[in-house]
């Protein structure tokens, strides 16, 4: 027997039945066996016993009583009130229907339909809310999502949102951002600042070394590094930086090309996610500066398009195999 006790109301039905609505359908159909009255807003869900046994081992515990334990509307259908509202309580019974689908109205919402969920023991019904949540809310409020998964030991959930919260920026600093997360410990709060820190660090380390560069001619080819005119003015300096590319071996890399590398490597530290290298000002500047050469300008734009598609996809297999520790 479970440890949920539901208070039987003791009013009078002509009362009651004055301030109460029917919810929309499918919860108005007259078939029904079962109601459950929101004693918040006063609507009546009219559903079926076996529907709410198979997905509520407390709810069905709730039919077992002698019937005089139950209230009983005009039509003696029992009537069970429970203190949620009807929004969520109808977010919650839609889950327990195979056919039908809620869609939240906000976060809050869900955080309602899941502490209901777990207060009547509806395991099925809060693992599609858990769903159903991170494909509604992951782009926009990762953080809460988070929070959540943490709580009810969703740690797939959890990997999710926190990559999704590698677009923070310094994510360790003080921000308005963190105001949503009160449901969230300490440690948890910690792990999430440990995995952005790893990851940052694991996508800096990309530009270090090219090393992870398929040896085709096209990546050989590349002006950043293959210098074969002597009218190439980025080549003809003694302080150029030699760095790992592919299985070329170690080459003389441009002096834009490896300001570029530095200022990917340091924001890329700070927020290491796609955006990050999308959004990158130091991208443009390169080019820039290529372009003041009469040799590089021929193929820098093409060539600089190639490797950041290169980059991109490494940083995000990098940071990929960064796991978010749970335990």
């Amino acid at each position: 027997m479970h440890d949920l006790v539901f208070a039987i109301h003791s009013v009078t039905m002509s009362d009651t039945e004055d301030r109460t609505t029917i919810a929309k359908a499918p919860f108005d159909n007259p078939n029904g066996d079962i109601v459950l009255r929101s004693t918040i807003d006063h609507v009546d869900f009219r559903t079926f016993k076996v529907i709410l046994s198979l997905m509520s081992p407390v709810l069905k515990d709730m039919f077992t009583p002698p019937q005089n334990d139950l209230q009983s509307g005009v039509s003696s259908v029992p009537v069970i009130p429970v203190a949620e509202s009807s929004t969520t309580l109808e977010s919650l019974l839609l889950l327990c229907y195979p056919a039908a689908t809620p869609t939240f109205q906000s976060l809050d919402n869900v955080k309602a339909v899941m502490e209901a969920a777990k207060k009547y023991d509806m395991q099925a019904a809060l693992n599609r809310a858990a769903d159903l949540a991170m494909s509604q809310f992951l782009p926009t409020h990762f953080l809460e999502l988070y929070a959540l998964s943490c709580r009810f030991g969703w740690q797939h959930y959890a990997q999710a949102a926190a990559l999704r919260a590698l677009e923070i920026r310094n994510l360790g600093r003080p921000s308005p951002e963190f105001g949503s997360m009160q449901d969230i410990t300490a440690l948890d709060h910690h792990r999430l600042l440990v995995y952005h820190h790893a990851c940052g660090i694991a996508a800096q380390a990309v530009g270090n070394s090219l090393a992870w560069m398929e040896p085709t001619i096209t990546s050989k080819d590349m002006p950043m590094w293959y210098h074969t005119s002597r009218g190439c003015s980025c080549a003809n300096r003694s302080d150029l930086t030699m760095l790992q590319v592919a299985d070329f071996g170690r080459l003389k890399i441009t002096q834009w090309f490896n300001d570029y590398l530095v200022a990917s490597g340091k924001e890329l530290c700070e927020r290491p996610c796609e955006s990050t290298m999308w959004e990158l000002p130091a991208y443009n500047r390169a080019i820039a500066k290529a372009a003041e050469c009469s040799v590089c300008r021929m193929t820098v734009v093409e060539s600089m398009e190639r490797f950041r598609a290169l980059y991109i996809a490494q940083v995000k297999k990098v940071v990929a195999n960064v796991k978010l520790a749970t335990s």
